[in-house]
């Protein structure tokens, strides 16, 4: 959703939203002036994480969008254009903190999954890495409840009766579109593919936060 679309108080709304989720995030791990942070799909705007963090932390943004495509406006903030799965530039636990928005469910091949997996704890002391809620009561990338809990055909029919996340078109192009999208990994799941880990379910009930601390 491009939400720059949407009404300045609405705007406003989502703003105070994630500045309240980043808070509670960093208040679970150790903090400290000048840390050296990895942002792991960051994204084109800053608007998930560094729009909220100090200023003297320097942040290394990873996505594999072109360069031009970033306008992320952190005083400490540098992009490296990068696939997720290969992080071999950086040395073991080169990071203070590793932050990850959004992007984990978007690995579809379970290979690559383990791959990305594998790469954040080998170059992170700490990592955030924050993912839809599989029992979510509403799904964030369809906004229908319990979707994810769906049976793939259930799922495809949804879409199409409403048109959920203006997918129909997508869908009808290619059946697997559903699948292609997204994977909804259970609580379970995640602390077995991160050891030591805590998770979080976040304020809002749509996403959970994975959380490994010193």
């Amino acid at each position: 959703m491009n939400t720059r679309k949407l009404m300045p108080s609405l705007q406003r709304i989502l703003a105070y939203r994630r500045k309240k989720r980043v808070s509670f995030l960093l208040s679970k791990v150790d903090t400290k002036s000048r840390m050296k942070i990895l942002d792991l799909g960051c994204g084109p705007d800053g608007r998930s994480f560094e729009d909220f963090a100090p200023a003297d932390w320097q942040i290394v943004g990873v996505d594999v969008m072109a360069p031009e495509e970033i306008h992320i406006e952190h005083p400490g903030f540098t992009y490296v254009r990068q696939d997720a799965g290969d992080l071999s530039r950086f040395q073991d636990l080169e990071f203070d903190l590793l932050v990850s928005f959004g992007m984990l469910e978007h690995i579809i091949d379970e290979a690559k999954y383990r791959q990305v997996v594998s790469e954040i704890i080998r170059v992170a002391q700490q990592y955030i890495i924050v993912i839809p809620n599989k029992y979510a009561l509403i799904e964030p990338h369809y906004g229908f409840p319990f979707f994810a809990l769906f049976p793939h055909p259930i799922q495809a029919a949804l879409v199409k009766i409403f048109n959920l996340s203006d997918a129909r078109r997508d869908l009808k192009k290619d059946p697997d579109f559903i699948r292609k999208r997204c994977v909804w990994r259970s609580h379970a799941q995640c602390r077995k593919d991160f050891p030591g880990s805590r998770i979080y379910t976040l304020h809002t009930l749509d996403s959970i936060a994975i959380v490994k601390s010193l």
